[in-house]
């Protein structure tokens, strides 16, 4: 009678360890199913589309990106600054990198790729006007217009208005590719005197199609920049 109950024991006993096992083994499964195919991934986590994204996160470059500062990018409207900067959000703020002045906050230039404070002209001249007209020379029928965009068939006109007869000085202006850098064109070997008086002087533009920043340098000093757009 001991021997049975004995059995009878242990039978129960296995029972009892198989279903915690396989309880074990169902808790296991539920729980990966859930790791695998229902937890939300955080910001900065690594993703297959947006609905793998906690709320109010988006997939973008297979990254989880909330928008805000910092976070990952493929364009402006996937941050909520509205500014997209080499992969990254920011806020366009003075001090943070920029690729153009569009990606800049408003009356900040984009200067050797930093947010940054337009140059004062203002101790030196009155006003700096940049104009376009036909190919040189200039005439009664060859009328500058105020502007920033040129066809690669224009020439341009820098007319600088001086704030007192003691300005005198050496100027010249050069277009930077906006995206490398580089120094498309250049007046700087042959540079015009200011005397005192207001000074106008234009020239062809020989650069490829594309946005440049204009830099005019008085006395060496950078003291304007503006962004201008070369086209076909």
């Amino acid at each position: 009678m001991d021997t049975k109950n004995t059995k009878i024991n242990q039978f129960g006993g296995s029972k009892i360890i198989l279903i915690i096992v396989i309880l074990v083994i169902l808790i296991a499964l539920g729980f990966g199913a859930w790791y695998f195919f229902l937890k939300k991934t955080v910001e900065g986590g690594a993703c297959a589309d947006s609905a793998k994204c906690e709320q109010g996160l988006k997939c973008i470059n297979k990254i989880c990106s909330s928008g805000k500062f910092g976070s990952i990018c493929a364009q402006k409207g996937d941050c909520q600054t509205q500014f997209c900067v080499s992969g990254k959000c920011t806020e366009g703020k003075k001090g943070d990198a920029c690729e153009s002045y569009k990606t800049c906050q408003e009356e900040l230039l984009c200067l050797k790729d930093v947010c940054s404070a337009p140059p004062d002209y203002s101790k030196y001249f009155t006003q700096i006007k940049i104009s376009k007209m036909k190919m040189m020379p200039p005439g009664p029928n060859n009328i500058p217009i105020p502007t920033t965009e040129f066809k690669k068939t224009d020439a341009i006109e820098v007319d600088l208005m001086v704030k007192s007869a003691e300005v005198k000085g050496d100027f010249y202006y050069e277009a930077v590719n906006a995206k490398t850098g580089e120094v498309a064109f250049s007046t700087s070997k042959n540079k015009q005197y200011i005397n005192g008086q207001d000074m106008g002087t234009g020239s062809d533009l020989p650069v490829p199609s594309g946005v440049y920043d204009l830099n005019i340098y008085f006395n060496s000093e950078l003291v304007y920049t503006t962004q201008i757009t070369v086209s076909e």
